[in-house]
């Protein structure tokens, strides 16, 4: 699972600095150019944007007092030019985890990239109503163990297919940056290998599918490049 951590960790570093120097580097758009009704997704601009979320539930059975508590938390950052106003093509990487505890203790992380293509709707400078889907390749692992059972532990480490669609809206800040939030739902076909503490090896297909609320921003700049 450490090479997760790694990948996502990396990612938001070079995420982050990238975009405070193409920022400062950015001349703000004359405001003789910005009219009411263009819009600030127009053809050419590039949009790189980092969103998260992260959710908490709780179950108790009341006769065994057996109770399950599950978290779940994912990163996404994507980036993308519009190859026509309010059209826009790019790559999205997302990595999520997965973690429930109870009797049982099951920890799983998965790590997506593809490319994605996005419309937004509205033609206001003020924000626009999006939609974006993205098709792609999916990492997984995960590790299942037994409270009562310390040695006991079954590995489970795969790859297949996965889909991303996401809706929401963005509200745009000064014609470079945006505000966004919005609802994923993540689909994925994956094939899997297991080993437990025997030593013993199986094999199977899982399918996972995960819906979520996001939140986060982007910087939209007219290059790429400073």
């Amino acid at each position: 699972m450490q090479k997760f951590k790694i990948f996502s960790k990396l990612f938001v570093l070079l995420f982050l600095a990238f975009n405070a120097t193409l920022v400062f580097s950015q001349n703000t758009v004359p405001s003789d150019t910005v009219d009411s009704i263009l819009t600030p997704f127009r053809k050419g601009r590039w949009l790189t944007s980092l969103s998260g979320s992260i959710s908490s539930t709780s179950n108790e059975l009341k006769s065994t007092k057996n109770k399950t508590i599950s978290n779940e938390f994912g990163i996404n950052l994507s980036t993308g030019k519009f190859f026509k106003d309010r059209w826009l093509f790019g790559v999205t990487f997302q990595a999520g985890k997965q973690e429930s505890k109870g009797d049982f203790k099951i920890v799983g992380e998965t790590l997506y990239i593809g490319p994605q293509i996005a419309r937004y709707f509205s033609k206001t400078k003020d924000g626009s109503l999006f939609l974006n889907v993205s098709p792609g390749f999916v990492l997984y692992r995960s590790l299942a163990s037994i409270n009562e059972i310390p040695d006991f532990g079954e590995e489970s480490d795969g790859n297949g297919f996965g889909t991303l669609v996401s809706l929401g809206y963005s509200h745009v800040i000064r014609d470079l940056i945006s505000l966004n939030i919005g609802f994923n739902l993540q689909y994925g076909w994956i094939g899997i290998d297991t080993v437990d503490i025997n030593g013993m090896v199986g094999s199977d297909n899982i399918t996972i599918s995960n819906l979520s609320f996001t939140f986060g921003f982007g910087v939209i700049l007219d290059d790429f490049f400073f």
